[in-house]
């Protein structure tokens, strides 16, 4: 009774690879209708969303919203820059020379003064003096005209008694990254 293994009917193999393919096909189409569902679940239905307030219509039929104030003012624009409030002189931005305040050590004959730049544009001079400020430090832009006729704006520290009172202001514009030249001048 033994049975040759060659007589024997081979099994059909299965066919197995094309339910996984179908399974992911409709898994990827359910995966993109539930995504829609919730967009819309939550496009309709947003707690961020205002519920409208009115019954007479729709949002642009309604008349616009009165304001403060009488018709026919002007509007009131505030402009608050702190900038200003930080610069020594207030709200003017002139370039006129600052008055120079005598320092009681200072010898009469010549004064010194760190100058930080000079510039032919007033703006400039005005942008390095608020970067100044912004770092605490008060500095003036004094006009000046040099030998060739031009004009030019200097932004200075001072005046010092003597190279050891600008020492810690030398120290301190370091920090903050500025360069300054030691300039002497007279009264």
């Amino acid at each position: 009774m033994s049975r040759n293994a060659k007589s024997r009917p081979k099994a059909r193999p299965s066919r197995s690879g094309g339910g996984t393919l179908i399974g992911i096909f409709i898994g990827l189409v359910l995966g993109a209708l539930l995504a829609a569902g919730a967009a819309w679940y939550f496009t309709r239905n947003s707690p961020f969303q205002a519920p409208p307030t009115s019954t007479r219509g729709p949002v642009s039929e309604q008349p616009p919203l009165a304001l403060p104030g009488k018709p026919g003012d002007r509007p009131v624009v505030k402009q608050d820059f702190q900038f200003y409030k930080i610069l020594p002189q207030g709200d003017s931005a002139s370039t006129e020379p600052a008055p120079v305040r005598p320092d009681a050590a200072a010898p009469a004959a010549e004064r010194l003064y760190l100058q930080i730049g000079a510039f032919e544009d007033p703006a400039e001079a005005d942008n390095l003096k608020a970067m100044l400020a912004l770092n605490g430090i008060e500095a003036s832009a004094q006009r000046a005209q040099i030998a060739d006729g031009r004009i030019v704006h200097r932004v200075r520290i001072g005046p010092f008694a003597n190279p050891e009172a600008m020492n810690p202001m030398r120290a301190r514009l370091a920090e903050a990254g500025f360069t300054a030249a030691v300039v002497k001048a007279n009264p």
